[in-house]
């Protein structure tokens, strides 16, 4: 128990035994298990708290809440925290032996060309050869192994999980999908990341998010956690890439068509059987069309060059 609360902000612990042995951590009071943490999240429509005695009854023996339930029980364990959300990513972090400190987590944020990037990234380094997991709206895949998940950015246990499961198998990369609701809802928390990559910005996700300002500032708010010994990869080519950027402690690349980017590409032709393209001298073909998926060949390939891989090897 206290190896999993290092580095969580807690107000306060009600219960003696306070290094409980504890076999998993869950938010949903339905799936709890015998001898097990239950997270209680003050979500934006059901409040977890109202399902803290479910989850006792169901084996937890350890709650982590931000008000004191009115009814204490004995011989379990209360830990009291500001934010269940954010001491949900550290507990989980130290549950699974801190995994982004051991892989080279890569996230993708933008309105469009998540997906792609991540997909494409996955396929990139699996074809050099290069263990990697693959965290997005299809699924996670390790090396070539799928589990199922139900949001673009799966909640922190289970990336923690299959990120630590991912190192038992070799894993060197980890390349994910981030969302804006991921974002906003902490469900990022706790993670390392070695790089972001922004794809771009449009007016989308303003039922949630109510502006465009607040979405922005969400999607920045991901960049501005990023460490100075990280990367960011940004598309130049988009209007709002200047903002998102601002503040930023990361080595900052550019990528795009238009402007004096640190990667560049040329498109010779596209058509329907696929795209002719141009990078750094050197002609190539993809089958991918459409000049939405020219500017995620083009944040593929440079994240792997960032992250050291030879140019004529991602050429050829």
């Amino acid at each position: 128990m206290k190896n999993i609360l290092e580095k969580v902000c807690v107000l306060k612990i009600i219960g003696k035994d306070i290094y409980k042995s504890i076999k998993g951590i869950y938010i949903y009071s339905k799936l709890v298990q015998t001898n097990t943490m239950f997270v209680a999240n003050k979500g934006k429509i059901i409040d977890g708290h109202k399902f803290i005695k479910d989850a006792i009854k169901n084996g937890a023996n350890t709650i982590v809440c931000e008000t004191i339930p009115f009814f204490i029980q004995k011989n379990i364990t209360y830990v009291i925290v500001p934010n269940s959300m954010e001491a949900l990513g550290i507990i989980s972090s130290n549950f699974y032996d801190h995994p982004t400190k051991k892989i080279k987590l890569i996230g993708i944020t933008g309105t469009n060309g998540k997906t792609s990037v991540a997909v494409i990234l996955h396929q990139l380094f699996s074809n050099m050869g290069e263990k990697n997991i693959l965290i997005s709206t299809i699924g996670i895949k390790i090396l070539s192994h799928k589990y199922t998940t139900t949001h673009t950015t799966p909640n922190i246990i289970e990336i923690n999980k299959y990120l630590n499961l991912s190192i038992q198998k070799g894993c060197k990369y980890a390349f994910m999908e981030v969302s804006s609701h991921g974002i906003h809802q902490n469900r990022i928390s706790g993670l390392l990341f070695k790089g972001g990559i922004f794809t771009n910005i449009t007016h989308d996700h303003l039922d949630y998010h109510k502006s465009f300002n607040n979405y922005l500032s969400t999607k920045k708010l991901f960049f501005n956690n990023l460490s100075k010994d990280s990367f960011a990869l940004i598309n130049y080519d988009d209007k709002n890439s200047n903002k998102i950027i601002k503040n930023v402690l990361s080595k900052i690349y550019f990528y795009g068509l238009k402007k004096n980017s640190n990667f560049k590409i040329k498109i010779l032709k596209i058509n329907i059987n696929g795209s002719q393209l141009l990078i750094d001298k050197h002609k190539f073909f993809s089958n991918l069309i459409g000049k939405c998926n020219v500017y995620n060949l083009l944040a593929s390939y440079a994240t792997a060059i960032i992250l050291g891989k030879k140019k004529m090897i991602l050429l050829k």
